[in-house]
């Protein structure tokens, strides 16, 4: 079973996760308050990318938010793709990052749905050889490690960046404890839905959370024994519709996000 890099992947992934270090055009603006804390799938993973949260860059990250001045910490934000980058190869436009990374996750969908289900570990250090097999040509300073530093992606305070690899460790024994019970075409979609939000909703990179969630989706339903499933919004409704549902499941309410993957596992 292979997956093919999208064919339009300039322009639908530069609304997604966007690298941080760049040499020219706008750099990504910073936040001016420091987080105040109390106490192989059908389509392909790019086109529709655009966001993964309500008022999100596409990667697990919302757009920053004026604030009071004081301490700053960075985010992404969707930016002119004709910027640069600096990367391992040197200054590259946005456009030709995209697509590496299109081509990448591709190879990394390949080498995923040829093996056995029951070869793909779901573990901390599975996460993060997909996001080093995706990105790590390119960003090899930062790729493969969870990001040290804390975080304020919107409204949205992710764990502090000290706690995300037990955040990590958690999540991956959550959701092995989760599959033991799933019964059903229901059960699978809340299972889905949880996936789908607390992956972002933990944040753990410093960029492409987006990419390697759905990439985590794709693996999750092939183990599941489901047929392939592209789980990227690709049209302007459904966008929406995902968004709202991300809302809520913020909120605690995950019935709208289990909702949308039924739909989708209906289909």
């Amino acid at each position: 079973m292979k997956a093919t890099p999208p064919s339009n992947a300039n322009q639908a992934e530069k609304t997604n996760d966007t690298p941080t270090d760049s040499t020219g055009g706008t750099a990504p603006d910073a936040m001016a308050s420091q987080p105040q804390r109390p106490g192989q799938p059908t389509g392909s993973l790019s086109p529709g990318d655009s966001d993964v949260h309500p008022e999100l860059d596409g990667d697990g990250k919302r757009p920053c938010q004026p604030g009071t001045s004081g301490a700053i910490t960075q985010t992404t934000q969707p930016q002119d793709a004709t910027r640069e980058l600096n990367t391992a190869n040197g200054p590259l436009p946005y456009s030709a990052v995209a697509e590496r990374l299109a081509v990448n996750i591709a190879q990394c969908l390949d080498a995923l749905l040829d093996g056995a289900p029951e070869d793909i570990m779901i573990d901390p250090d599975w996460i993060r050889s997909i996001h080093q097999n995706i990105a790590g040509e390119l960003f090899p300073d930062w790729t493969g490690s969870f990001r040290h530093t804390d975080v304020q992606v919107g409204t949205h305070m992710p764990p502090q960046g000290f706690n995300v690899p037990i955040h990590v460790s958690n999540f991956c024994l959550d959701l092995a404890e989760r599959m033991r019970h799933v019964s059903g075409l229901e059960s699978i979609a809340n299972l889905l839905a949880w996936v789908d939000w607390r992956f972002q909703w933990i944040h753990p990179f410093k960029d492409f959370n987006g990419r390697v969630g759905r990439i985590l989706l794709v693996a999750l339903c092939y183990k599941l024994g489901l047929p392939p499933i592209n789980p990227a919004a690709d049209d302007e409704q459904t966008k929406a519709a995902y968004f709202n549902a991300l809302r809520s499941a913020d909120n605690g309410d995950l019935a709208s996000l289990s909702g949308l993957w039924l739909e989708r596992l209906s289909k």
